[in-house]
Parts: C-alpha cells; sequence; structure tokens
C-alpha cells in the first residue's frame, strides 16, 4: 500500500504538483461562497502541502506553524500536521512529535513575550488589532469592575479574558495549561498571561507537553493508523471541517470570556 496520491483532480498552487484531493466543494456564488473564499483557498494549501510531504520544507512549515500558533499566529497546526502524516503515514509519528515540540518553544516563547516585552510589544500589537476590550477587559462595562488586576502599567478588568485566565491559574496553573493545549481554548492567551502574571514556568512546560502531546501524537497516530480510511472523508470535506474547527476555536475564546 503506497502513502503516494493516486488520482488527482486539484492541483497544488503555483504547479508544486498533484494533490490527491477533490475539487472544492464550497458554493461558489453569492454571499455565502464570498464568506467561505478563504476556505477554499485552505484546500489548495493543503494540496500545496500534500505535494511537498517528501521534502523537508513541509516539516519547516509545521515546526514554524505550531511555533507561532502557541505565541502569536491565529491558525492552528493541526490540518497541516494532517496533510503531512497522509502525505507519508510511515513518519505520522515523527511529525507529530516535531508539532508537539515546536508548539510547546512556542509556548515558552509567548511566555517570555508576557514576561518581558508584554507593554512595550504585545499590548501595542493587541491595540492594533483591536482586540484589548476583549483581552484586556473595560472599565464601567455592567460587570464588577471594582477590584481591576495589575500587572506593570496595564489593568486587566474582570470582562476580560486575561481577568479570567489569572482566576484558571489561581484554581491550578498546571490544569489551566494542560486544558488550553488539549482543547480549542486559546492556548496563546495562556502562554502570554502566564508570562505577564509571572505564573509557575514549570507549570508552563509540564502542562504543555501533556496537552500538545497529547493533542499532536493523537492526531499523528490517528493518522498513521487509520489514515487509508479516513484521509478520503477528510479530503472530501476538508474545507467544511476546516470550518468547524475554526468555530471551535471561536468558541474557546467565548468559553473562556463567557463561562469561566
Amino acid at each position: 500500500m503506497t502513502d503516494e496520491p493516486q488520482s488527482a483532480r486539484e492541483r497544488a498552487p503555483g504547479g508544486a504538483g498533484p494533490a490527491a484531493i477533490e475539487a472544492s466543494r464550497l458554493p461558489k456564488g453569492g454571499l455565502l461562497g464570498a464568506l467561505l473564499w478563504p476556505f477554499r483557498l485552505v484546500k489548495g494549501l493543503y494540496a500545496w502541502v500534500l505535494s511537498w510531504a517528501e521534502s523537508r520544507y513541509g516539516v519547516a512549515a509545521l515546526a514554524l506553524i505550531s511555533f507561532a500558533e502557541a505565541s502569536f499566529f491565529p491558525i492552528p497546526p493541526d490540518p497541516l500536521l494532517l496533510a503531512l502524516c497522509f502525505g507519508k503515514r510511515r513518519r505520522s509519528l515523527y511529525f507529530g512529535a516535531i508539532c508537539t515540540t515546536a508548539s510547546v518553544l512556542g509556548g515558552i516563547a509567548g511566555w517570555y513575550i508576557g514576561y518581558a516585552l508584554f507593554e512595550n510589544v504585545a499590548v501595542p500589537l493587541i491595540e492594533r488589532m483591536g482586540w484589548a476590550a476583549s483581552w484586556f477587559g473595560t472599565p464601567g462595562s455592567g460587570v464588577d469592575t471594582s477590584s481591576p488586576i495589575r500587572a506593570g502599567g496595564v489593568e486587566f478588568y474582570s470582562d476580560g479574558l486575561f481577568y479570567k485566565v489569572k482566576q484558571k491559574f489561581d484554581e491550578n496553573a498546571f490544569w489551566a495549561y494542560f486544558s488550553a493545549a488539549l482543547t480549542p481554548i486559546p492556548y496563546k492567551v495562556f502562554t502570554i498571561a502566564g508570562g505577564v502574571f509571572e505564573v509557575s514556568f514549570t507549570a508552563l512546560v509540564t502542562g504543555s507537553i501533556a496537552g500538545r502531546g497529547t493533542r499532536m501524537m493523537g492526531v499523528a497516530l490517528l493518522a498513521y493508523s487509520f489514515g487509508d480510511r479516513i484521509k478520503p472523508f477528510i479530503e472530501r470535506y476538508f474545507e467544511w471541517l476546516t470550518v468547524a474547527f475554526c468555530l471551535l476555536a471561536l468558541a474557546g475564546f467565548l468559553a473562556v470570556k463567557y463561562m469561566f
């Protein structure tokens, strides 16, 4: 049984090679087609990754995205990990280990950003992106903001993500890191906030290894064990699965903001 694509109906961007996936099934016209257009591009990226699965560039891209997503980048590495595993199943566990290691190192970088560079680097970026009210909270928002948390020159109010994350750290730092690393809860918010509030670095490393290791190695093991069975389904509905994953990530943000 071969790990390589056997047929192709859609080619990777730039003529890098064929990809064994069907053409996009998302609607192309109307408002819905316009809204879903970015996810059609994601499938093209997936096809491109498959074409480079045998080369060192796919692994480098996986490591880079895994590192960046843990500290500042919004796109999770899971789809890329799956693409590489499907492209060369026998190396799935290796890809999972690369993804886990890079993600944990990215989490450490996020912690350092929060610890040493938060006011000078992270705060201006968060404000420029328009996330300040969501991440830091707002005074007088109708929520009890009488006791804001202060770190350096920044105040965090109880309707913001950082305030709620600090509460989770106070309850159990390891479990907070582990949960964020494993689930769609925004991991980068926890890594940066951990540095801001100087939460245990040991808890960051152990929780991240446990959470990201379970998640990424689980994806790799699934692809290694059942790749031939699940690959056609994933590639047939890849964009819809990507939409669902993004919605889960959004749900993670909302869970931190409104449920914790």
